[in-house]
């Protein structure tokens, strides 16, 4: 992809929550890397400290694509761009029933309810398939210190071999 884009810069995205992944990135000749999740797991992310929290216990089988969420929230993300998720109440009666689902407006409205009544969650728990390299909440500060230091030596063992 590279190859392709220059010389537009290019950056790596997707499941990368570490320096390993940024420094693989480098490797192969991006110019950076875009970190999501890893991000949300910090104080300063704009999300509910609970959404962080469950980041930092979930593990990737944990996680799923999915438009359930959007279509019950009636969102206008496009749909052939699924989002991947946190496990969600809603999404195990819903799984494999989009179409029905788009269908059913009682069934969105039944999803604005539970939400108001605190049942299930306002917004979809986005998170990567990297969780499980994610196991603590440092400041977002802390984090680029740390995903720098990793890159760093990760890039001086790759190029002492």
């Amino acid at each position: 992809m590279v190859d392709l884009a220059t010389p537009t810069p290019v950056l790596a995205a997707g499941g990368i929550a570490d320096g390993r992944g940024v420094a693989a990135a480098l490797a192969l000749g991006a110019d950076g890397a875009l970190v999501g999740t890893r991000f949300h797991a910090t104080p300063e992310a704009l999300l509910a400290p609970e959404t962080a929290r469950a980041i930092v216990a979930g593990r990737g089988e944990d996680t799923e694509r999915n438009s359930v969420l959007d279509i019950a929230r009636s969102s206008r993300w496009p749909a052939k761009y699924t989002a991947r998720t946190l496990g969600h109440p809603y999404l195990d009666g819903w799984r494999g029933r989009e179409d029905e689902l788009a269908a059913a407006p009682h069934a969105q409205q039944a999803y604005q309810d539970a939400v108001v009544r605190g049942e299930i969650p306002a917004l979809p728990q986005w998170a990567s398939e990297a969780i499980d390299l994610i196991n603590d909440l440092p400041s977002a500060a802390d984090l680029v210190g740390t995903l720098a230091a990793q890159a760093e030596a990760a890039l001086s063992r790759a190029g002492r071999r």
